[in-house]
């Protein structure tokens, strides 16, 4: 606490001895345009070479700039336009006009390099993402994970299943842990914001195995898309070092959209849509009685029912499938925004509402946002920028995943003859029970019904606030320093509640669900606030031959969490509320914890601003460590240098290279040494070691890292290649040690072992065409890593995760992280001269590499937009086809046999190829696939149709698809779901919500 309160009183002596002298200055004045059009570019960004900050134009593109006298150059760029300079000599107080071509291949731009700094794109020195509004919401997505796929080099962006409202993961540069955080900092406006998935005890209900089956929704799916201005994704160590311990596994940096100066715009956008399977599989089609009571085995219910309505030569069939998951009703998206300046004021202010309709019955998602964002300056040295943003994000998701009680309406239908209707109604108005799954109406439910009557609603409340003051103490000469204290507020309460009626098949006295205490409800809330603060020097020294940048700065982190359920059972007819049932039971959780660090960093800017150096520490602790005193440093070094190689058609090349330090933080409790209750013993309470206990001595995983790459324009810039390899060592990994079982502890979590991840990512950005009337525009990406645990230390052998995301065992496949193997090596069961073997190696779950397409032309007022995403590799554990074909019930169970002496079908074959699991690789297939992740065509209106409309100045037609189509020999729904969620490796692939496609039509107005 010391080391923080001495840096705090550095800032305020260095605040006060500031001001106490101002050099002479003069005033610039001009205006910039597009070269294109000539109009004015409002909102571009004029300022001193060698500085990122500046001024911004007004509406009419001008602006009025203070520089130090003597010879200066400015320097204007504007978002989506290439940046020009001008040197202005001594006493002139005019500039020439700035005339700005359009930056087809996105090498202009600022990235972030610290806590307050950032530098133009084209010196960065490590490999960074971004992806500008445009991309974001060109095509509506269900969440911002959605939006980003295919987008970011080197992150695996993944959805999770189908089911409204999103739920997806971001891996960025594959594994970086194997047990701890696996998900990148989100920061939106310099704020952290919190991006978990919280359980709402499904499990108690349905029977699934932990949380991870619940298909939760990850709470990056609140954040408008709409709302952005751009995404930067930070991925090496040497770019996320600057936010220490929480960076092992980048950060995703999201600025939102600002006012401008000039006269109010209003812009609104009405969309309407509406999704569809993808893929429908289907079930097996049943020729006859005998083949379906083949199936049905000695189950009387079963039999009767089939007997009712099969013949000796025909059997009926429902399309379960495309019922329950055929809804194709409308979703709809509003979306409007105002934005602008008046003198020293700025503005943008948003609201937007969707609602989606998903294609199970019962399903749907809304998000409702508001936004207001101001900036405001106070006199000539003040700025103030603050940002609020509500959210209410609400979602009706339907059950998926594995269970125990059928209740998951893909594992209930592998087990089900599509005979009978189960959609049925009797006299009073009660679904037919399904007599097959289970093996019999105690043992299996109708989805039909469950869907129908269940409840499972997510409601969350969301408030996202922060604010930037900005003080330039000191201009004068060459010298300029610059103080900053930034900080806000992210907190969210998430309102969960599933009642399940005794009137659900599965939920009857008796079943295994339903047990003595008939139907369930499940009442609970859970509360997250992450708090920021950041206070910050910057003293820019710029004379004619460098640009240096000092800066320095203190960080203060505090995260609570509160959860609780309350779960019942033995729930009346007419109950609602949890307070009510026969047997109650409740689950509560808090955690707090704190996270404190100073940092200092130094860039320097030289040789015509072609040499750029970096180098940076930061000091951190937190109260999540063994040791919550101790410090725990963080360096970083990085350097580029551009040059214009001597060969023709080469414009500009840049050599950059990085190295790098962060960390991953211990889990809440991994620390704690807490005693638990054992209970009355001789009539008083006592208190013990729980199963599992804390480790005093628990840090954080640390990551090193080195990063070298080239990029450069070619062609006269119709030409940008981007080439990355990196290396990646984390030791201090967090593992779990094997404990003896007469200690009466079955686990505890220890810093030890090393792994190592190295990977390589290409970009191609090509500009083929480009005229006044026709522009092309293709860009190209290919990306691939493999991580690899190269030792433990004494005490821990290999160990599984205990998860479902991890697998089920060995005879399905499952993770077990072993030295000299991949982390996302699949490991199972195998055949070895006729004896099953367990824990070998099998196959790996990551991909060998992965590419997308994306495709922009433009003909005058007609653009037309595709991205396509091309996963090679990667094993999935395929259990949804292992329940069809064990309830002899897959869509191509009758197909030829490859060997009839296995099994006279295809389905027989591959399960009695299988072996009850003897042999797991039967169900490890290839995971690769091809997708249409966008299309998009839009239709800019003509001025004289845009007169019609009163007031309106701009308006543009759109007709967008997303996920179209996939191109994949995966026998399976879609090869990018996961049972689990989020995990270190995705490869399991049990009973999931069908993923869809969907279509919209948008009109946007600007007025």
């Amino acid at each position: 606490m010391k080391r923080i309160r001495w840096s705090v009183v550095s800032l305020v002596l260095l605040t006060f001895f500031s001001t106490s002298a101002f050099a002479q200055a003069r005033e610039i004045t001009g205006r910039v345009t597009s070269t294109a059009s000539g109009q004015p570019l409002p909102d571009a960004v004029v300022a001193v070479l060698g500085q990122t900050s500046g001024v911004r134009t007004n509406e009419r593109g001008e602006f009025r700039l203070r520089v130090p006298d003597g010879d200066v150059t400015i320097v204007a760029r504007a978002i989506g336009y290439k940046r020009a300079a001008q040197r202005i000599s001594a006493g002139s107080s005019e500039a020439a006009p700035f005339a700005l071509e359009k930056d087809v291949l996105e090498l202009e731009g600022v990235i972030v390099t610290g806590a307050a700094t950032g530098v133009e794109r084209r010196n960065a020195a490590t490999a960074v993402s971004v992806v500008n509004s445009e991309a974001l919401a060109r095509v509506p997505a269900v969440s911002l994970d959605s939006a980003l796929q295919g987008k970011v080099i080197g992150a695996a962006i993944n959805m999770n299943n189908g089911a409204p409202g999103g739920g997806g993961q971001i891996q960025i540069r594959g594994a970086s842990s194997l047990i701890g955080r696996i998900e990148p900092l989100i920061i939106v406006d310099g704020v952290s914001i919190s991006n978990s998935v919280r359980s709402n005890r499904q499990q108690n209900i349905t029977g699934s195995l932990n949380a991870a089956e619940e298909n939760g929704t990850n709470r990056l799916a609140d954040i408008n898309p709409n709302d952005i201005a751009n995404v930067e994704v930070l991925k090496s160590a040497a770019a996320s070092a600057i936010y220490g311990s929480q960076a092992t596994n980048g950060v995703v940096i999201i600025t939102t959209k600002r006012g401008s100066e000039g006269a109010p715009r209003f812009n609104f956008t009405q969309r309407v849509g509406t999704s569809s399977l993808i893929r429908k599989q289907g079930s097996r089609h049943f020729q006859n009685l005998a083949d379906a009571l083949d199936e049905i085995g000695a189950n009387p219910e079963g039999i009767a029912a089939a007997t009712a309505v099969c013949t000796a030569t025909s059997c009926p069939y429902y399309d379960y499938q495309g019922e329950l998951y055929g809804r194709k009703d409308p979703s709809y998206e509003s979306v409007m925004s105002l934005s602008g300046g008046v003198g020293s004021t700025r503005y943008y202010a948003s609201g937007s509402d969707k609602q989606e309709a998903g294609i199970g019955l019962n399903t749907g998602a809304r998000r409702q946002s508001l936004r207001a964002n101001i900036d405001q300056n106070v006199g000539q040295r003040i700025t103030i920028g603050l940002n609020s943003n509500l959210i209410r994000s609400f979602s009706q998701r339907g059950i998926s995943n594995n269970d125990n009680s059928f209740s998951s309406p893909l594992y209930g239908f592998a087990y089900t003859p599509a005979i009978i209707d189960l959609r049925q109604r009797d006299a009073l108005g009660q679904y037919v029970l399904n007599p097959f799954a289970g093996g019999g109406t105690l043992g299996g439910s109708n989805p039909f019904q469950t869907f129908d009557i269940m409840q499972n609603n997510e409601d969350v409340y969301r408030l996202i606030f922060s604010g930037k003051a900005n003080w330039a103490a000191y201009s004068g000469g060459s010298n300029t320093l610059n103080f900053s204290l930034q900080g806000g507020a992210d907190r969210y309460s998430n309102e969960n509640y599933i009642r399940a009626p005794q009137d659900l098949q599965f939920q009857r006295a008796g079943t295994t669900e339903g047990g003595t205490f008939p139907g369930a409800i499940i009442q609970g809330n859970g509360t997250e606030r992450l708090t920021n603060l950041t206070g910050s020097a910057v003293w820019a020294f710029t004379p004619t031959w460098v640009s240096a940048t000092t800066s320095a700065g203190v960080q203060l982190q505090d995260r609570a969490f509160n959860d609780y359920n309350i779960i019942g059972r033995g729930l009346g007819p007419q109950q609602s509320v949890a307070a009510g049932a026969q047997n109650i039971s409740i689950t509560d959780r808090q955690e707090k914890s704190r996270t404190q660090a100073a940092y200092g960093q130094e860039e320097l800017l030289m040789f015509g601003e072609r040499l750029y150096v970096s180098g940076a520490i930061r000091g951190e602790r937190a109260s999540l460590n063994g040791d919550p005193n101790k410090t725990f440093y963080y360096p970083r070094a990085s350097a580029s240098y551009r040059f214009a190689p001597p060969v023709r058609g080469f414009g500009e090349l840049k050599l950059r290279t990085s190295y790098g330090v962060s960390g991953n933080q211990p889990g809440y409790g991994d620390r704690f040494l807490a005693l638990t209750s054992y209970g009355l013993i001789g009539g008083l309470p006592a208190y013990g070691l729980p199963g599992t206990i804390g480790n005093p001595n628990i840090k954080p995983e640390r990551l090193n890292e080195f990063e070298i790459g080239l990029d450069g324009a070619f062609l006269n810039e119709r030409m940008r290649v981007e080439a990355t390899h990196y290396n990646r060592k984390l030791t201090d990994l967090l593992v779990r040690p094997q404990l003896a079982p007469s200690t009466g502890i079955n686990g505890t979590v220890v810093n030890g072992g090393e792994m190592t991840t190295k990977g390589y990512e290409f970009g191609l950005t090509l500009v083929p065409v480009q005229s006044n009337a026709l522009n092309w525009t293709s860009r190209t990406t290919w990306y691939q890593s493999r991580a690899d645990i190269t030792s433990f230390p004494p005490g821990v052998q290999p160990f599984t995760t205990g998860t479902a995301a991890g697998g089920f065992g060995n005879a399905y496949g499952r993770l077990r992280f072993a030295p000299g193997h991949t982390v996302t090596t699949i490991w199972g069961n195998k055949l070895v001269n006729g004896a099953t073997v367990g824990n070998q190696p099998l196959a790996d779950a990551n991909p060998k590499y992965v590419m997308s397409f994306g495709n922009d032309l433009t003909y005058k007022s007609l653009n037309f937009n595709v991205l396509v995403d091309y996963r090679r590799g990667g094993t999935i554990s395929n259990m949804t086809l292992n329940l069809f074909d064990e309830g002899a019930n897959t869509w191509d169970y009758d197909k030829p046999s490859p060997d009839a002496a296995v099994g006279a079908t295809l389905g027989a074959y591959r399960y009695n190829s299988w072996g009850g699991g003897k042999n797991t690789a039967a169900y490890l297939v290839d995971g690769s696939f091809t997708k249409v992740r966008e299309v998009n065509l839009s239709y800019d209106l003509p001025p004289g149709m845009v007169a019609r409309i009163r007031g309106a100045q701009s308006a543009k037609l759109s007709l967008s698809g997303r996920n179209l189509f996939i191109i994949s020999g995966y026998n399976g729904f879609d090869p990018e779901v996961n049972n689990g969620g989020n995990f270190v490796a995705r490869f399991v692939d049990l009973a999931p919500f069908p993923p869809s496609r969907s279509f919209w039509l948008s009109l946007d107005l600007g007025f």
